[in-house]
């Protein structure tokens, strides 16, 4: 147990996920509030940094996610390892077939599906989805080892 005050990220407290939904939704409320539209625009600048951070705190926490190489079947593995939804599947449209650069990613059973559900109801697009910020970092990971100056680009649609 922690001393008072002080927590670590490898510290395994649990607490109900409703509590972590109320919170994604409060940082997206403000998000929305603060910047509007340009919300979207901010979660684009996330992804440029969310790498090296996610890479940081998944070490801390004692998750290994392996080689990411094959993006259409490590994405829903990740999704299962850190618990988020056993139901994702990778969708690549012929349009973009040829060229690789476009992935469709639709996850059934998120744990956060209350959030997108309850933004919707309240008009706020969920532009700061859990969900996407994974699956951009997976993406990211796996072009990463192809060029290093790779850069994903998301589209949330809840």
């Amino acid at each position: 147990m922690a001393a008072q005050g002080h927590f670590t990220l490898a510290e395994k407290k649990e607490i109900p996920t409703g509590v972590v939904n109320l919170v994604v939704a409060i940082y997206q409320l403000a998000l929305t509030r603060t910047l509007g539209t340009g919300s979207a625009a901010l979660t684009q600048l996330i992804l440029r940094e969310a790498t090296t951070l996610m890479d940081e705190m998944l070490k801390d926490i004692g998750v290994e996610l392996g080689e990411v190489e094959d993006i259409s079947s490590d994405i829903p593995k990740v999704f299962k390892q850190l618990g988020l939804s056993e139901n994702v599947s990778v969708e690549v449209p012929k349009e973009a077939e040829a060229a690789g650069s476009t992935y469709v990613i639709k996850v059934y059973d998120s744990i956060f599906k209350p959030v997108a559900l309850l933004l919707a109801k309240k008009g706020v697009k969920f532009t700061l989805s859990p969900e996407s910020i994974i699956a951009a970092y997976v993406i990211q990971k796996a072009l990463q080892k192809r060029n290093p100056n790779a850069r994903v680009r998301m589209n949330v649609k809840p």
